[in-house]
């Protein structure tokens, strides 16, 4: 119990900082250089637990580099809403933002700018409505979909409606039998996935000691001026 209450009260901690544009995109391109995280290897275009919270014009730059990327994951990384990003988008077929806090206006977003997807996985975010799964119809192509742990799955035309929008659909929420929609697990999710130390919280303390290290050779470059 200590060592998750532990957890919590550093991804409290996290959460109260927010980090720039540019340090955010250092994490970025660290992660991508990685490839891989607790040994398992990262496919496309993948970010993990980097607090992003909301996509920057410098983030975008970022991610224009990759734009041939066909696999886009954005998991864990505080966003509420897909506002603001902007990149070539052409290419992506595969589309990962779960453990996010994204509301349904964000599957009007995805509709618009990703409409040849073949998978998209949005399991562990906060939408609601049914209303909002219409903008769905417009994924023609789309074979693969998760909502798991969505509050809009205790509708209780919640598949009908997703099979009407979705004909072509092959596998939707991985078919769990499982009642997911009333449990808000998110949390204990993160928290099992946070066995080790992550890669975020790594690169927090990263960051803290570069700004140090800079402070002191300021410091030194002042003392040698003198």
């Amino acid at each position: 119990m200590k060592q998750i209450q532990k957890r919590k009260n550093k991804s409290k901690q996290q959460e109260r900082i927010k980090l720039d544009s540019t340090q955010i995109v250092k994490l970025m391109t660290a992660q991508k250089q990685k490839g891989s995280k607790n040994n398992i290897r990262f496919i496309g275009m993948s970010f993990i637990k980097i607090p992003i919270y909301k996509f920057t014009p410098e983030i975008n730059q970022f991610l224009q580099k990759y734009k041939k990327e066909s696999t886009v994951n954005f998991i864990q990384c505080n966003l509420t809403s897909l506002e603001g990003l902007n990149f070539d988008f052409e290419q992506v077929k595969h589309l990962r933002i779960d453990y996010n806090s994204l509301k349904g206006d964000c599957l009007q977003f995805i509709a618009q700018n990703f409409p040849d997807l073949y998978s998209l996985n949005l399991k562990h975010n906060q939408i609601e409505n049914l209303s909002d799964l219409v903008h769905l119809k417009h994924l023609k192509n789309l074979q693969d979909l998760n909502l798991s742990f969505n509050p809009v799955k205790r509708q209780q035309d919640y598949k009908q409606t997703i099979f009407k929008l979705l004909p072509q659909l092959l596998n939707l929420d991985n078919e769990m039998d499982i009642d997911d929609s009333m449990a808000d697990t998110s949390e204990d999710m993160i928290l099992q996935s946070s066995e080790n130390e992550s890669e975020s919280e790594a690169s927090f303390d990263e960051l803290e000691d570069s700004s140090e290290e800079d402070k002191k050779k300021k410091n030194v470059r002042k003392k040698v001026k003198k």
